[in-house]
Order: structure tokens, then sequence, then C-alpha cells
């Protein structure tokens, strides 16, 4: 499969935020060695203000290699964007590196919604994330399970759920 990333457009966030990520999720995933090299409270500290949460949350393994699953959530535009980043650990003594690196659109395009960090499942077949998420514009709250399989790809199934009162 392609990289995700050269097949999905990223609306919404501006070019400049979007290369952000990708850079840092790339240096954070390449170079864990260089962070303890030099003092990594610089190194954390040239994070953008906008990256609100990174999560490990699964291990994956394909015939192409092993690794984990990241999840980096932003808080940009008064909502929150969610990337899923599938990263490979080096073999003999190469570097660890990010595989893909995508953002989840539909959040971005269709629901516009302030996200709990998610909760994963691991099965024998995917990575599931379970979160609860509430719209910016209408308070309307919906649950969100993300099923993450090989590198790039993912499914988005989303549960409306009925609206509280007496």
């Amino acid at each position: 499969m392609q990289n995700a990333t050269q097949n999905r457009r990223l609306t919404g966030f501006p070019a400049a935020a979007v290369t952000w990520v990708f850079i840092v999720l790339t240096l954070v995933a390449t170079a864990p060695q260089a962070l303890a090299e030099d003092d990594p409270l610089t190194d954390v500290y040239k994070l953008p203000v906008w990256i609100d949460g990174l999560e490990r949350v699964c291990p994956w393994k394909s015939s192409a290699g092993e690794g984990y699953i990241r999840v980096v959530r932003t808080d940009m535009n008064s909502h929150h964007g969610l990337y899923l980043q599938w990263v490979r650990k080096g073999i003999a003594g190469a570097p660890t590196q990010a595989t893909s690196t995508v953002l989840v659109e539909e959040l971005e395009k269709q629901y516009q919604v302030r996200l709990q960090m998610p909760s994963a499942r691991l099965s024998s077949d995917a990575c599931h994330l379970g979160m609860l998420g509430e719209s910016i514009t209408t308070e309307r709250r919906y649950q969100f399970e993300l099923v993450l399989k090989g590198p790039g790809n993912y499914t988005l199934n989303v549960t409306h759920l009925l609206e509280g009162g007496l």
C-alpha cells in the first residue's frame, strides 16, 4: 500500500502545521539516541504548542516489519485533530523510523470535535481506539472507534449519541 500521506489531502490545517507535525514526529521517532545525548528539554521545548497529546497505543507486525502505533492529538482552531503514526523498529542497529503518518480527515472535515485521548484495545487483527467527542458547534456527542490495521490503513466508525436531558 502506498504511504497514505501521499494519498490524502490535508485540509483544514495550514500547510505549515502539517509539515511541522510530520517533522516533529519523524524526529522523535528516528532520533532517540540524539535526544539522549543532547539536553532533552531543549528538544521538548521546540515542540509546537498545538500538539496537545501524544500516546503510544498498540504494537503492530507485518511481513515487512514490526513496531508500534502512536496517536498525536492537536489543538487548533478550537477543535482537536488526530494523527496516526506507524513507527517501525529498526533491526541490526538500524534506526527506528516512522513508516506512515496520516491525519484522520473525517474528524477534521465532518465532525470538528473536541476529543478525549483514545483508549486502546488490541485484537488478533487490528488495534481498536475508542474515544468520546463533542462538536464545537452543536455540542452533540459522538462515540468514535478507529480500527487500525497496517501502516496508513484505518477505518473510522461513528455512533451519534442521543442528547441528554430530563
